[in-house]
């Protein structure tokens, strides 16, 4: 691990390189929605129109708990730059598509390495910085999931108008390089000598031939099959097989890829149900807002992306503000408790004025939404670092990062059924979940995550 000195001064240039990896990874997954109907009229592949979202969303979800894993093995210096190296050869393959199955292929190898950059950046950044400070940056990295989803649909559209849609690949190469740089040259962690130094392949064999059905399904049911298909159904039975087949495996593994301690830990599996919980949450509110604008108040496209705006901005003040509130103070469980809360509210003023809401009231509503979730996100990073080793750090923050990202999957494949049978009862939903994360959180034991913090603390001296 590098000396202190070294990552004090090294730090502006560090974290600039973490941010870049972080912006690229969550940018591509939002630039592309601007762009698609022009991509469609290139490649000729109406068909298959949502494929290259899915195809991201798949591979870059079940890469992150492998990369975490992989970091432990190899170190996390060497998997971060070979994901961004793997991130713009896969960038330049889909800027070159000549046809939809090469453009969905580029996308799923994209999405793997966009999963790495994304682990990766918030293992690294847990483990450069001592715990007291850990929030802070933690919150400053969090808050690129904001800027992201604030300037992903402008920077696609503009791109498309005045160069070419292949350009929104291609832009990455010099962003991605700048990381790179900084990377390379500035960041000195070496691999833990207590690390494992096994593989278990059975295991991920295992984890992937569970996942990708089950996401599939999430992700495409009702759209590319419906629910009630042959097909479907088989594959939903598949992975309950193989994921019940991983669990038993992971039990009696010499490296596993989930440990069981950790996954047995009152700490992490609070803070993994309390972020997949924020993420059911956020992504109600993506489905909700556009909708209510834009097919029940006919408002237009334009007027429905400005005033996604308001949570866009808080979520990245929340996620910095929250990761200062989280290191300044310490108080894990009421602070999580207010930012739901907060959240909550915004909720609240959504489903009291329904259809009837004032626009301002709108946009008052997402700014307390975003800045409530915004806020959280860096409680349920480090709060479940205390109850486990350096060493394994990587798996730890990828299966936290896992498992919030399946709860937005989750969220997307329910609550879009909810758009067309119930606005309000869309609105209840994401409520219930928040609420059911102030209830988990108030029997939080503090006392367990101080001490084992203090714990490490103690063995760094």
């Amino acid at each position: 691990m590098q000396s202190k000195e070294n990552s004090l001064r090294n730090v502006p240039a560090m974290m600039a390189g973490l941010m870049l990896c972080l912006l690229l990874s969550a940018l591509d997954n939002s630039i592309v929605a601007t762009a698609m109907p022009r991509i469609i009229g290139d490649l000729q592949g109406i068909e298959h129109y949502s494929l290259p979202f899915t195809s991201y969303l798949l591979f870059s979800t079940v890469s992150i708990p492998i990369a975490g894993k992989l970091s432990d093995v190899y170190g996390r210096k060497l998997i971060v730059l070979w994901g961004l190296i793997c991130f713009l050869i896969t960038s330049v393959i889909c800027a070159l598509s000549v046809s939809m199955p090469m453009l969905i292929l580029g996308r799923g190898l994209q999405g793997a390495c966009g999963g790495v950059l994304a682990s990766s950046t918030f293992i690294i950044t847990s483990e450069l910085f001592p715990f007291e400070e850990r929030g802070k940056y933690i919150g400053i990295l969090a808050s690129m999931h904001g800027l992201a989803s604030l300037l992903g649909p402008v920077a696609g559209g503009l791109i498309t108008e005045y160069l070419s849609w292949r350009w929104i690949f291609f832009i990455n190469v010099p962003v991605g390089a700048t990381a790179f740089f900084f990377l390379n040259r500035y960041l000195k962690l070496e691999r833990h000598v207590d690390a494992d130094s096994r593989l278990d392949i059975k295991g991920l064999l295992a984890f992937l031939s569970g996942i990708f059905p089950l996401l599939f399904c999430l992700t495409e049911g009702g759209k590319l099959l419906p629910w009630n298909s042959p097909i479907l159904i088989i594959l939903l039975i598949f992975s309950a097989c193989m994921l019940f087949c991983f669990y038993k495996m992971e039990q009696k593994s010499q490296s596993p890829m989930l440990p069981a301690e950790m996954l047995k830990n009152k700490i992490f599996r609070k803070a993994a149900f309390t972020a997949a919980l924020g993420y059911v949450a956020l992504f109600g509110i993506i489905l909700y807002v556009p909708y209510l604008l834009q097919i029940v108040l006919k408002k237009g496209v334009a007027f429905s992306g400005m005033m996604m705006l308001p949570m866009s901005l808080s979520m990245v003040a929340g996620g910095m503000a929250g990761g200062f509130l989280v290191s300044r103070f310490q108080k894990y469980r009421r602070l999580s408790i207010v930012n739901f809360s907060i959240a909550i509210t915004g909720f609240s003023i959504l489903l009291f004025f329904g259809k009837d809401i004032p626009m301002p009231l709108v946009a008052t509503a997402m700014l307390l939404c975003g800045l409530g979730i915004g806020m959280n996100f860096p409680i349920v990073n480090i709060m479940p670092q205390s109850v486990i080793s350096v060493a394994q750090m990587g798996i730890l923050l990828s299966t936290i990062e896992f498992f919030q990202i399946m709860g937005g999957v989750f969220s997307t494949s329910v609550l879009g059924k909810m758009l067309h049978v119930s606005l309000p009862g869309l609105l209840w939903f994401c409520i219930a979940a928040l609420v059911t994360g102030i209830i988990s959180m108030a029997f939080l034991n503090e006392k367990v995550v101080k001490r084992g913090f203090a714990r490490q603390q103690n063995k760094s001296l």
